[in-house]
């Protein structure tokens, strides 16, 4: 009985280690590199060494598969990171449009006269 019942559950766990998501080819979110990373052209068990992605840098993940993200760099190379060496970007800031009548509206405040010394110091300003 019990050997018939082995090769589900082993399925059912191979099943369920197997978790690939995909990201929308033309438009895929915008990561960064957490800290200095293996960069892997042709896969995580490639037979060279991989290459060093400095941290900071922006590329775009395609896919995530297994503890890895297929990523296009912004020169357009593609390969593989750690996705534990990935954070989210943060999201693009608005362009804020110049409008003329919103700047016509600000109210100009005079700066003080910096050449008068008052004649008096305050207690604070006192030098023991």
């Amino acid at each position: 009985m019990k050997r018939k019942v082995f090769p589900f559950f082993a399925l059912l766990l191979l099943t369920g280690c197997a978790s690939v998501e995909m990201f929308n080819q033309d438009e895929p979110p915008e990561y960064i590199v957490t800290r200095r990373a293996d960069f892997f052209r042709n896969g995580p068990a490639q037979a060279f060494p991989p290459e060093k992605i400095n941290s900071d840098t922006h590329l775009f993940v395609l896919k995530k598969d297994s503890g890895f993200a297929f990523v296009r760099l912004l020169d357009n190379r593609t390969g593989y990171i750690a996705w534990g060496d990935l954070h989210p970007a943060p999201p693009p800031v608005r362009e804020v449009l110049y409008d003329p009548g919103t700047v016509d509206e600000i109210v100009e405040v005079p700066l003080p006269d910096f050449s008068v010394v008052p004649d008096e110091l305050p207690a604070k300003h006192h030098k023991p």
